[in-house]
């Protein structure tokens, strides 16, 4: 976890926040619904949900996107911005929204076992078959 104030906004910037406080560093989503909302993995950090403060979010919408989670995206420009478990106090981010420098780092590749066949993991970070904390 790196103490860290970063800005951040999708495309369009419809949606626009700021984030302060401990951001985990970031991990590389391999699993089916990762894939099918960026197209390849998503690559995401996270803060606790009281570290999050939107500057804009007129354009922000939530997708339910299993019984557990859901996906927050902008209804304007597309980019696929939020990932939320129910009943959690923290909300995972996709780290391209964050504007440079970061001082993040990827630190791991997570549901591997369901990556697409067209690419391989060859960062030589650790790979796990599902989550990891």
């Amino acid at each position: 976890m790196k103490k860290l104030t970063l800005t951040a906004s999708c495309l369009c910037k419809g949606v626009k926040f700021k984030t302060s406080g401990e951001h985990r560093d970031v991990s590389n989503c391999h699993c089916i619904q990762c894939r099918k909302t960026h197209g390849i993995y998503g690559a995401y950090s996270n803060v606790k949900d009281k570290e999050l403060k939107f500057l804009s979010k007129k354009t922000l919408r939530w997708f339910k996107s299993s019984k557990k989670a859901k996906r927050g995206f902008c209804n304007k420009c597309g980019a696929s911005i939020f990932f939320k478990f129910e009943n959690s106090d923290t909300i995972s981010i996709a780290a391209g929204m964050f504007d440079k420098p970061t001082k993040l780092k990827t630190i791991r590749n997570i549901f591997v076992k369901t990556k697409s066949d067209f690419y391989k993991i060859t960062d030589g970070l650790p790979k796990f078959q599902r989550f990891s904390k």
